[in-house]
């Protein structure tokens, strides 16, 4: 399987992906339709909880992003996402002076050490940040514990929730979590929304 950058500076950058069934990338599709309706993204900080390989962080700053929050859990995955940062890094490091936060951790303790930083944030920078949570369908407890954190915290940022209607959140209870929806991306029974919480 083979993940590419799709725009901005570093369009058309192959990303390393890991063997076996190990993660559920974003589709193609799904990226194109976000970042073609979001293209440059300066100023903004984007978070990714469940990072995979790093497409979605990566494609944020290929578009702009001052800076990169990431974390993934899984071991093996998380060495094929450090070496994606690096390949990116070494490859595109004169064209940025963002900063990157990575951590293999939990999505709960990648959360609140995010959490805790951004409650020192100006208003300004939180509402500039995207926070992007795409954890396994089936673990509808990540996204209820994230959903929970980010109301309880004040986050006046976008979320952008990708789930899928069958092995996952329903679109109509994740709804429930907004208080403004902005966008709406679908394929087949998948879907992101973005909005405001």
């Amino acid at each position: 399987m083979s993940i590419k950058i799709l725009g901005g500076f570093a369009g058309g950058l192959n990303l390393q992906t890991p063997k076996g069934d190990l993660i559920r990338p974003t589709s193609v599709m799904i990226r194109r339709k976000l970042f073609d309706w979001r293209q440059r993204l300066e100023g903004y900080a984007f978070v990714d909880l469940c990072a995979g390989t790093g497409a979605m962080g990566l494609e944020a700053f290929s578009r702009g992003a001052d800076e990169l929050w990431v974390s993934e859990p899984n071991r093996m995955v998380y060495k094929v996402l450090e070496s994606n940062l690096k390949i990116f890094a070494d490859r595109y490091g004169d064209y940025f002076e963002q900063d990157i936060v990575c951590h293999q951790k939990p999505v709960e303790l990648f959360l609140k050490i995010f959490l805790d930083s951004y409650a020192d944030w100006s208003e300004e920078q939180k509402s500039q940040t995207i926070l992007f949570l795409d954890p396994p369908y089936g673990k509808i407890e990540i996204y209820e514990f994230v959903l929970k954190n980010l109301k309880e915290s004040g986050f006046t940022g976008q979320l952008w929730l990708e789930s899928d209607e069958l092995k996952g959140m329903k679109s109509t209870i994740a709804r429930e979590h907004f208080s403004k929806i902005l966008k709406i991306v679908e394929q087949g029974d998948h879907y992101v929304l973005v909005g405001e919480i």
